[in-house]
């Protein structure tokens, strides 16, 4: 009776698209602070994670794929099963620690095939993405040892790509949507789902990496596709500045910008996000908050859609009709 009871509760609360990035889930200190803040979001909001790479994985991943000497390449690869091995034994109980190194190995042995294979397009992508195959269930276990029913979620069912005309890879949208929706549909109430960012599938399931800060843009898709009525990108740093504040003391925060504004100096390169990464929110009218694991109840900076107002009385109109269909 209590479980049907929480479980209702849940289907009214918003939805929101929690985007961590490598930093975020690099140590284990960042791990308990990303723990934290999904405990506090969880109160209130139905959480969808979606996670990077752990901080500095993905550089080695590329080193690894331009190796060409064989012992060069296990080095790399010991390397990598060090850092994930280490980092699980201090964050995760002897249990689950067992179950990730499970994971973690099928992941090498994965890795080690595709390392094998002759040098190209998809070889490449299938060793990039190998660090959020093997970021996204230690970030799950982690959740299920703190009490959180959750599960890792391989992008690759979620984002459809499709090679463009000019032979560069380019997300279907329409698609990606479609299949995000069906899977948000079945995915059972209370759940929380770590889902691998930077990367998605072609037609024949292959993997296709979405670029650096692909993960921002797999963020931006799923919270379009399941109506989120928030993304919240998480990182080291409290929200945008007008230059990198580690380099530049007199670097200033934005505390407030417009979407649509925020879309056009991103695409300019100027706020260091992926190109794309702002496109589905601002078609679907979702407000971005990029804030700081490291001051969780800081303002961080806000962006917001210039049509705001008019989606907030359509969700707030589509809620009432829902609770009173319910009572």
């Amino acid at each position: 009776m209590s479980t049907d009871r929480v479980q209702g509760a849940d289907s009214f609360k918003v939805v929101k698209v929690l985007k961590f990035g490598g930093t975020s889930v690099g140590s284990a200190d960042a791990l308990e602070r990303l723990v934290g803040i999904l405990s506090a979001e969880a109160i209130s909001s139905r959480p969808l994670l979606v996670v990077s790479a752990l901080s500095g994985v993905t550089d080695w991943l590329h080193a690894l794929e331009e190796e060409t000497q064989a012992k060069r390449q296990q080095v790399w690869i010991r390397k990598l099963v060090r850092r994930h091995q280490t980092l699980s034994a201090e964050v995760l109980d002897h249990e689950r620690h067992g179950r990730y190194l499970i994971r973690l190995a099928e992941c090498i042995d994965e890795l080690r095939d595709t390392v094998r294979q002759p040098p190209g397009p998809m070889r490449s992508h299938a060793i990039w993405a190998s660090g959020e195959w093997m970021s996204a269930p230690l970030v799950a276990l982690l959740l299920e040892r703190h009490g959180v029913s959750s599960e890792w979620v391989d992008a690759r069912r979620l984002i459809h790509v499709v090679e463009s005309a000019s032979g560069s890879w380019v997300v279907d949208r329409n698609k990606t949507r479609a299949q995000t929706e069906s899977w948000y549909r079945r995915l059972p109430l209370g759940r929380v789902p770590v889902i691998t960012g930077f990367l998605g599938a072609e037609d024949k399931g292959r993997v296709v990496t979405l670029g650096r800060g692909g993960s921002d843009y797999s963020a931006s898709l799923i919270a379009e596709a399941v109506g989120a009525s928030k993304f919240d990108r998480w990182t080291d740093v409290d929200g945008l500045y007008t230059a990198d504040p580690r380099k530049d003391q007199q670097a200033g925060r934005f505390l407030y910008l417009l979407l649509e504004d925020a879309t056009t100096w991103n695409e300019a390169n100027q706020l260091g996000m992926h190109a794309h990464a702002f496109e589905p929110v601002l078609h679907a009218c979702i407000p971005v908050h990029v804030r700081s694991t490291r001051n969780p109840q800081g303002d961080g900076t806000l962006i917001l859609p210039a049509r705001l107002p008019k989606r907030v009385e359509k969700d707030a109109r589509e809620l009432m009709s829902r609770t009173r269909a319910a009572t």
